[in-house]
């Protein structure tokens, strides 16, 4: 178990990389995660980033296959996945992978909510309808119940007239 830690200790900085942007930025000890059309994705300690191609230098765009013929991301992102299963990494990463697309898919959920751009699906419908019935039912109780007491205190305020009148 040991020497499996230690492997494993001694394979992840060979598969880390610093990469510096044009503008200066520097990212160091990071692994490519996932090469798309317009740039990669990073992980680091920092947490998951992309960097977009036309802020890496040149030999980091070719090192990527950016611009060339061929699509890059296929081929590419196969061989960092095959790569990182090495590191038994790959079920966090890809855990966390989906828990990140999850957050982004709520977060935008939530947003078009607020824009007023959101389509409620069948059961938002079915549990709108069922609290407008509800609120619906109590303001009608509660006017039915306004004009009983109304009644009631009208006939109760007779009654005590009539009988100081006599």
């Amino acid at each position: 178990m040991k020497i499996l830690t230690i492997l494993l200790v001694c394979i992840t900085p060979v598969l880390a990389d610093d990469f510096k942007t044009v503008n200066g930025k520097e990212y160091k000890n990071v692994t490519v995660s996932r090469v798309e059309a317009d740039g990669i994705v990073i992980k680091g300690k920092s947490g998951i980033s992309k960097v977009y191609f036309v802020e890496l230098p040149k030999d980091v765009q070719e090192r990527f296959h950016y611009g060339s013929a061929t699509p890059t991301g296929k081929a590419v992102t196969q061989r960092i996945d095959k790569a990182e299963s090495t590191t038994h990494a790959t079920p966090f990463v890809s855990a966390a992978d989906r828990f990140a697309s999850f957050v982004d898919k709520k977060l935008d959920e939530r947003e078009s909510i607020l824009k007023g751009k959101h389509t409620p699906g069948s059961a938002e419908l079915m549990v709108i309808r069922e609290f407008n019935f509800h609120w619906a039912f109590l303001a009608g109780t509660a006017i039915v119940a306004a004009v009983l007491f109304a009644i009631v205190w009208r006939r109760f305020k007779q009654q005590a007239m009539t009988r100081t009148k006599s």
